[in-house]
């Protein structure tokens, strides 16, 4: 992932770039819960074991962004 500052789409403050982590099965994207929980919707991070993902943190309002691959 790049280093370059990305505004935030909330506040546009310069983000901080990082990474969001998780556990198998990973995190996902879903529109709403449901009864299979997190083995369903859109998954957002790789990895086997250890689950990470891409992101951009603003320090101003917390918005948090993954950028698609």
């Amino acid at each position: 992932m790049s280093d370059d500052a990305l505004p935030c789409p909330l506040c546009s403050t310069s983000m901080k770039p990082g990474i969001v982590v998780g556990r198998s099965p990973g995190v996902k994207f879903k529109q709403s819960v449901g009864a299979l929980g997190d083995l369903t919707g859109i998954r957002l991070t790789k990895g086997f074991g250890y689950q990470h993902a891409d992101a951009f943190r603003c320090d101003e309002c917390g918005t948090v962004v993954i950028p698609g691959t």
